[in-house]
């Protein structure tokens, strides 16, 4: 073969052989899960109890991973306590014990859970690890209880989504491969270990919302990329294997349509209210943790957790969401348990049995407020009657000045923000609040007329096809600054509103332009 057509070969082929290598991990990808509950029919569903959609339920994110004989996740690798909470009685505490597994069910029958959705992080192919291994004894934890005539929470998902970053995956080399979901591999890839896990779930104890299987997805930001299409085709493939589409519950940063919304991080500032799901936690603590910055949010004897399940509970159930996510069942590390602990005892899970019980009878809290039947609620600094101003941090900074006789508060920059852009953050009181859902408000913004070129107003409404996060940060408004320096007041017109806090935990903000907004007065009217 002369050299011009072996150059001709080449080049013909050159676009196959990179293509071949593209996908070569493909073939790591195995082609049946650990577990024997696969390839299922309608038949196999005919049978299964199922929660429907509107009724309210309560689930808890379990973490599975402490083995108290390998001191994996109980001791970290200097020697040191890993955990900043503690199980009550450390003895036998593994994934791999029946026996633990049972206990903690039974806890979560006592706290009223409807639904546990165990950890996942397990990575294809890689069935040695404790996210598989730990399975077979939950379930057979889980028979032990229903032979004895008792009702444990259904099983769903909690889909660790680190794995896509952060999984060994390559075999030779043992390192990462950074799934990306705009691809068809890393889309395949994703689906093979939410199949690997309901293989090992028998299908009379999965979670279901209108007979279709709870999967909770954890943040997105681990995966390389993705798309609109990510979860159509999860529940395409979902489907083929399992005879049914899973219920997909998203965090608030993925892509694509679901049949949920929520946000991790209730535990640290619940609720965090979407929908159809909100989340909530007793506080938080990971002193624990190695590497971190201390971050604490005192559980105050039960106070905050209490408080955060008030909060829901005085919205009207007409409106309010149905899923309950309560972050955390036993996340021993960040302090974010409500499991029966040497530091708390059974404090948390009786709590959780009195909301939960409340939770599911619709029960509506009426609490007194001073501004419950008003029309009109205000701030000014320090003057706050019905509506305050987030304290002065992260991109909501701000600081109180004085212009001849009248107080004020400036925007501040934050550096975290590469493009300059200053927030300030308002929240509405919780009980005018709640009985403003879907209804219109005007909002009035004194402010001085220089510093910045405009400012406009992003709000929660209760539409989800307006603005970011399904609502949570609706724009109005769009007002030019002059350099005049005198007093002038804005108006918003907000109708749809919601004003559930999801606007970075407060209900509404200005969002400024160009430099530093100055403002003395914000008025609220029911319209």
């Amino acid at each position: 073969m002369t050299p011009k057509y072996i150059r001709l070969l080449a080049s013909a082929l050159l676009p196959c052989l990179l293509y071949s290598a593209a996908f070569a991990d493909d073939e790591l990808l195995p082609e049946t899960p650990p577990g024997k509950y696969f390839k299922l029919r309608p038949a196999d569903h005919e049978k299964s109890r199922t929660f429907k959609t509107g009724s309210p339920i309560l689930g808890t994110s379990y973490f599975y991973w402490y083995d108290i004989y390998t001191k994996a996740h109980i001791i970290d690798h200097d020697g040191t306590d890993a955990l900043t909470t503690h199980p009550a009685d450390a003895n036998g505490i593994s994934y791999k014990r029946t026996e633990w597994h049972e206990q903690q069910l039974t806890d979560m029958i006592d706290a009223g859970v409807d639904f546990l959705m165990p950890v996942f992080w397990g990575v294809p192919g890689r069935y040695d690890g404790w996210s598989f291994t730990g399975l077979p004894p939950l379930v057979e934890a889980h028979d032990r209880l229903e032979a004895k005539g008792k009702n444990p929470p259904a099983i769903g998902l909690f889909y660790d989504t680190s794995i896509l970053q952060w999984n060994d995956f390559r075999r030779d080399s043992r390192a990462n491969y950074h799934v990306d979901l705009a691809e068809e591999f890393g889309r395949e890839w994703f689906y093979t270990a939410m199949r690997d896990f309901f293989s090992l779930i028998p299908p009379d104890k999965w979670a279901r919302i209108d007979g279709k299987p709870i999967v909770f997805l954890y943040s997105a930001g681990f995966a390389k990329g993705q798309d609109e299409n990510q979860f159509a085709f999860v529940k395409r493939r979902f489907a083929q294997d399992f005879a049914v589409e899973p219920f997909i519950v998203k965090a608030q940063d993925w892509r694509g349509p679901a049949d949920a919304t929520y946000a991790w991080g209730g535990a640290v500032s619940g609720p965090l209210i979407y929908r159809k799901a909100v989340a909530l936690g007793p506080g938080y603590d990971h002193s624990a943790v190695p590497g971190r910055s201390p971050l604490v949010v005192e559980r105050c004897d039960g106070k905050t957790y209490i408080d955060r399940w008030k909060k829901i509970l005085q919205l009207d159930p007409e409106h309010r969401p149905w899923i309950v996510h309560v972050e955390t069942w036993n996340e021993w590390h960040e302090g974010t348990d409500i499991a029966d602990s040497r530091e708390y005892g059974r404090l948390y899970i009786e709590l959780t049995r009195l909301f939960s019980d409340l939770w599911r009878r619709r029960t509506h809290l009426r609490l007194p407020s001073s501004y419950l039947g008003s029309d009109r609620i205000r701030w000014e600094p320090d003057k706050p009657e019905g509506l305050s101003i987030r304290p002065p941090d992260g991109d909501g900074a701000w600081k109180k000045i004085r212009i001849g006789d009248l107080d004020a508060v400036t925007s501040a920059p934050n550096p975290s923000l590469q493009a300059g852009g200053r927030y300030l953050y308002f929240d509405v009181d919780d009980a005018f609040a709640f009985g403003l859902y879907d209804k219109t408000v005007e909002v009035e913004v004194t402010f001085r007329d220089a510093g910045c070129s405009a400012f406009l107003l992003e709000y929660d409404s209760s539409n989800p096809a307006e603005g970011v996060g399904e609502g949570a940060f609706r724009p109005v408004g769009n007002f030019k600054i002059g350099d005049t320096g005198r007093w002038k007041t804005a108006k918003f017109t907000l109708p749809q509103c919601r004003f559930m806090n999801r606007a970075n935990g407060a209900d509404f903000r200005l969002a400024i332009f160009g430099g530093e907004l100055t403002v003395s007065r914000v008025t609220l009217t029911r319209q």
